[in-house]
């Protein structure tokens, strides 16, 4: 690998794969995660406009996105995820934006159609959530739409609890928070 295209947040990486090792759900045989770069933002965002899409949510507002425009920059003292099937596709992306020294959001969080149904999803959540304890998170929230409820089920049972959502926006009308 070149050493000018590793990512910045590469010093983690071994950490990341320490406390997934520690978790009791593993991804299925055949995908892989690994921290994104700037030059991944294209993949990225087409398989998170194309998730926005089938469930009818907005995707021509820029300012919904800014994030996406330097993942590294914004991502910084967070997380941001890439799962890569064995073709090196892109077939999902997770991710933890700082909010305060104490408190992370978990962000684009998507999956393709195919890929769901296989606990893919409870491992990018738990993969965020033990991220954010690295980090001395004392709590983690999340935002999401309403007809998302196999996600919002799934933060239900990982202990997230439903909160007023103070900053939603056309995408985002529910809110989540999870206390660690």
């Amino acid at each position: 690998m070149n050493s000018e295209k590793l990512p910045s947040n590469l010093g983690r990486f071994s950490q990341n794969k320490l406390h997934c090792k520690q978790m009791k759900h593993h991804l299925p045989k055949g995908i892989s995660y690994l921290p994104a770069t700037n030059a991944d933002i294209p993949s990225a965002q087409a398989l998170i406009f194309q998730v926005l899409e089938e469930y009818g949510l907005h995707t021509n507002d820029e300012s919904l996105d800014v994030d996406m425009k330097d993942i590294e920059q914004h991502y910084g003292a967070g997380y941001f995820g890439l799962l890569k099937n064995e073709q090196e596709s892109v077939v999902g992306t997770f991710a933890l934006y700082p909010e305060s020294a104490d408190s992370f959001e978990i962000r684009k969080m998507y999956l393709l159609p195919e890929y769901r149904g296989k606990g893919i999803g409870k491992w990018m959540l738990n993969f965020l959530i033990e991220e954010a304890k690295t980090k001395n998170a004392q709590k983690v929230t999340l935002k999401t739409a309403s007809v998302l409820e196999t996600a919002m089920s799934l933060y239900r049972k990982t202990g997230f609890d439903e909160v007023t959502c103070s900053s939603c926006n056309p995408r985002c009308d529910r809110a989540f928070e999870l206390k660690l």
